[in-house]
């Protein structure tokens, strides 16, 4: 039986890990490729990037989700993927690609005496 190595994505199409698809023992040069999964190896990504699969093909993007990130008109923090109100218009980021206007890295001020 063969084997080949495909790559497994998350939801948002991020690189996860190498994964081993098996070939369907009654359809020759068919294989079990996991949802996900895609047969072209993802790029090498820098440090705070991500290798993320979209359209067909691979690209690098800024990878923010394990940043603390605050929503900038009120000083909450922001879980990512979190729906937030901005403008009258309901908001989300993934932590992919560049940090939204309405996000901001610096946490809020402590309150005096504190």
């Amino acid at each position: 039986m063969k084997t080949m190595t495909v790559y497994q994505t998350d939801h948002d199409g991020c690189y996860l890990y190498p994964v081993v698809a098996n070939e369907l023992a009654l359809q020759p040069d068919s294989f079990n490729i996991p949802y996900g999964a895609v047969e072209t190896e993802p790029p090498a990504a820098a440090s705070g990037m991500v290798a993320q699969w979209s359209n067909g093909a691979w690209a690098t993007v800024l990878d923010n989700r394990s940043t603390a990130l605050y929503v900038a008109s009120t000083g909450a923090q922001y879980p990512i993927g979190g729906s937030v109100e901005v403008g009258g218009a309901s908001v989300s980021y993934n932590g992919l690609g560049p940090i939204p206007s309405w996000l901001t890295t610096t946490a809020p001020a402590a309150p005096a005496g504190q």
